[in-house]
């Protein structure tokens, strides 16, 4: 038997747009059984429903290979997400609306906490509308991020009602690669809970880290707010460190 090449993504950040869009419409709608890591390895291999010699070929490996094997060579996606990369422009009517930079690099504190409180609420609920949100903090109508108003949030975003659902679900599974990357980047910033630890009885979000940097100076919190998250969290760090004599 001939040898069977296979190329597939090796990271989440080398899948196409389109493939990445699939994939994340795949995790939110299907069982994890064997059809769900059937579809996946096509999917991964980006086999067109056209190209019958390149999808006979792939079931060609299947028939040979236990799925045990195949998850070898693209075990990645089992572990962390850590995708940086936003779906492109996207065009609603007549308005192009523009990504935030790779890794989230240009959002704000305030930004930061408002999606991520929405991203929650969606993993909690499953309500879409909390996606909708979320591409309207994420997504611009300049690639200059203007001055970010949570009071105008709720016109934002529905022009977001009309975007597929694989769309938004793809923006907020970036963000949460996005979000992976900020935690490993910054430990203390988001501390894990310990073994046998209690879970705490409220949740507070990331506003409540913003208001504790204000540390009860209220005068300070629209500044801090519009503060680079990246900014925020190395400042936010630097703090918890203490002062080595």
């Amino acid at each position: 038997m001939k040898t069977i090449k296979i190329n597939v993504p090796k990271s989440w950040d080398e899948m196409s747009e389109t493939q990445f869009e699939k994939i994340a419409f795949h995790f939110n709608t299907s069982e994890t059984n064997v059809k769900f890591y059937i579809k996946l390895f096509f999917l991964l291999t980006n086999a067109k429903f056209w190209q019958f010699s390149k999808k006979a070929k792939m079931r060609i490996v299947l028939r040979t290979l236990p799925l045990s094997d195949l998850h070898k060579t693209y075990d990645f996606i089992f572990k962390d997400n850590n995708r940086t990369i936003f779906p492109d422009n996207i065009k609603i009517g007549k308005i192009k609306y523009f990504p935030p930079q790779n890794r989230i690099s240009n959002l704000t504190a305030d930004e930061f906490a408002i999606v991520d409180d929405l991203h929650i609420k969606w993993r909690e609920t499953k309500n879409v509308e909390y996606l909708q949100y979320m591409a309207a903090v994420l997504y611009t109508e300049t690639k200059a991020r203007p001055l970010f108003d949570k009071n105008e949030l709720h016109d934002k975003a529905k022009p977001f009602s009309k975007l597929s659902i694989k769309k938004l679900l793809a923006i907020e599974l970036a963000y949460f690669g996005c979000k992976n990357n900020l935690v490993k980047r910054f430990p203390k910033a988001f501390p894990k809970q310990k073994p046998g630890e209690a879970k705490p009885k409220k949740k507070y979000g990331f506003s409540k880290v913003i208001l504790s940097m204000a540390k009860g100076d209220l005068s300070k919190l629209d500044q801090i707010k519009k503060v680079n998250i990246y900014t925020f969290l190395e400042q936010f760090e630097e703090d918890l460190t203490p002062d080595k004599k």
